[in-house]
């Protein structure tokens, strides 16, 4: 459209010069005496050449995608496959309730609320350990009594093991038969039952 108004103006200025300025002047008509303004500009020239996008964006379109990303991969970047990795948001069902607090924990590992209780009961006989026997080497085993119980133990034990009282009563969490070793030498009773009310 540019080009065309420039055409219209050149034309115009044309034919001013040839009408008004022979007149006053008298000399014979030289037309273009104003060659800055009735030629028009090289670049808006229309040509009738074939388009070529090249030309316009000069190759920066080669980094973006030449394939539509399908519908399957889609869902797969945003929800994940199940045999794989899942990204929804599943109840878990590994959840169990302690026995002993009630708290919750996962299956197949200890409860951390019990846990907490046994860690923080053995950092108290640690500490009553080493107040007492201090980092010196023990020959004797070492054994634990808590408040009252002392008194039904017999004077066989205090000779065989080296007795660290602990001033405070014994959890209920924390029974005798923890503190056996695993290799001593338990007797089990075995009876043999035999099948009745058989024809």
């Amino acid at each position: 459209m540019a080009g065309q108004m420039l055409k219209r103006w050149a034309d115009a200025l044309v034919h001013f010069e040839y009408v008004y300025l022979n007149a006053f002047l008298r000399q014979p008509h030289t037309p273009q005496w104003i060659p800055l303004l009735v030629q028009p500009s090289q670049e808006l020239v229309y040509k009738n050449e074939s388009f070529n996008i090249n030309s316009i964006f000069d190759g920066f379109l080669w980094g973006v995608p030449t394939c539509r990303r399908s519908a399957e991969k889609r869902m797969m970047r945003k929800y994940g496959s199940p045999e794989w990795h899942n990204k929804l948001i599943l109840p878990r069902k590994d959840i169990k309730v302690c026995g002993t607090c009630g708290h919750y924990h996962e299956e197949k590992c200890l409860c951390p609320n019990c846990y907490s209780k046994v860690k923080a009961e053995t950092t108290i006989l640690q500490e009553q350990m080493i107040k007492e026997l201090g980092i010196k080497p023990v020959e004797k085993e070492v054994a634990i009594v808590y408040q009252g119980e002392k008194n039904q133990l017999n004077d066989e034990f205090f000779k065989d093991n080296k007795v660290i009282e602990v001033e405070k009563p014994r959890p209920k969490w924390f029974n005798k038969n923890l503190l056996q070793k695993s290799n001593a030498n338990v007797t089990i009773e075995t009876s043999t039952i035999k099948p009745h009310d058989l024809g």
